[in-house]
């Protein structure tokens, strides 16, 4: 199956700022009463009534004003339907996406309907029979106008909130990636450490208190460590905490799950082999499992333990397992093998660094 292309630029990056009511308003205003005054001095000797033609000016300014400023919003805004899935979940769990889709039509419709009135009230303006009259509409165009633009300040100041929030998603980079998993305490940052030689980047996404830690192997694969979200099982998470792992399912090319045989991080075997089978049923990528502490296998250990361990390597017969040391270097460099074929067995092979 040809792998769908990740964007690598936050999308919601160029939301514009929101303006609420007032502020539009004024801007709007302040604009016509401008354009007012220089028509004041250069509408001398003309044919047409002064108070007619500024009357109707002031309304097609403050129209195109509040439309330019209300169709910014929606044409800089990223269209739900057209997101890539990571970020469309991105969005979901930072504001809702149904929310966002209503704001985004309320300002649409905002938008439309100020056109339409200024066309109108300009008209009317212009043949407006007494300076009275064509101040009376253009009284009328603004306070109609007004009033629809504070209908939508609740959708205005949602997508206000919304674009704060947004805009400063970490960029996700379009590369191989490889996303780990398994319980807290197996050693999973310590892992990312040893294969990519170096500290990784943290980047906050709104799914994880922890942060994501991203490292790069040299052939260019993207190694993903997920803190507080692909370590425990399904039926322990929120809504919010379903909406993580999918987010992460979509940036998965393939998943490095982590269990400790000796079971020092606090959960069983039985509970590690569990939580690979749901890891691996949801995710539906190649796994390599990743047994760590293989120096401490066998010592300090009774015999109960050593028989739930081969009983452990028996129920991973089906899977690709490689046993790792982070403290000696034991097996790191067969992983990074793995990984690297694993990568190209899924059609990577062309976006790795030569």
């Amino acid at each position: 199956m040809a792998r769908k292309r990740r964007v690598e630029a936050n999308p919601f990056k160029e939301m514009p700022s929101i303006l609420y009511p007032d502020e539009l308003m004024d801007k709007a205003y302040l604009r016509a009463e401008k354009l007012a005054g220089e028509l004041r001095t250069t509408t001398r000797g003309l044919s047409t009534p002064k108070s007619r033609i500024i009357e109707d000016n002031k309304i097609r300014v403050i129209a195109s004003v509040l439309t330019d400023n209300l169709i910014k919003i929606v044409e800089k805004t990223p269209s739900v339907d057209n997101l890539q899935p990571f970020y469309r979940e991105i969005l979901e769990i930072m504001v809702g996406s149904d929310e966002f889709k209503k704001s985004l039509a309320a300002v649409q419709w905002a938008s439309d309907i100020i056109k339409r009135l200024g066309i109108q009230y300009s008209r009317r303006a212009k043949k407006a029979k007494s300076p009275q009259d064509a101040s009376f509409y253009r009284k009328q165009f603004v306070g109609r106008v007004s009033s629809i633009i504070k209908q939508i300040y609740p959708n205005l100041a949602f997508l206000g909130v919304a674009q704060n929030k947004l805009k400063n998603i970490p960029t996700v980079k379009d590369l191989p990636s490889v996303v780990i998993a398994g319980y807290p305490n197996v050693g999973k940052s310590t892992l990312l450490k040893t294969i990519t030689n170096a500290e990784p980047e943290v980047n906050t996404y709104p799914f994880t208190t922890k942060g994501l830690n991203i490292g790069y192997t040299d052939e260019g694969i993207q190694i993903v460590d997920t803190p507080g979200v692909l370590d425990r099982p399904i039926y322990e998470r929120n809504d919010i905490e379903l909406h993580a792992v999918i987010a992460i399912n979509y940036l998965s090319d393939a998943l490095i799950y982590v269990v400790d045989p000796t079971e020092h991080c606090g959960f069983t075997i039985d509970a590690q082999i569990s939580l690979l089978k749901e890891v691996e049923k949801t995710f539906k990528v190649p796994v390599i499992v990743v047994m760590t502490k293989s120096d401490l296998e066998n010592t300090d250990m009774d015999e109960d333990k050593i028989t739930r361990i081969e009983n452990m390597e028996k129920e991973l017969e089906d899977f690709n397992v490689v046993k790792v040391s982070s403290i000696s270097k034991e097996g790191i460099e067969l992983l990074r093998l793995e990984i690297l074929e694993t990568i190209e067995e899924v059609g990577l092979s062309e976006l790795l660094e030569q």
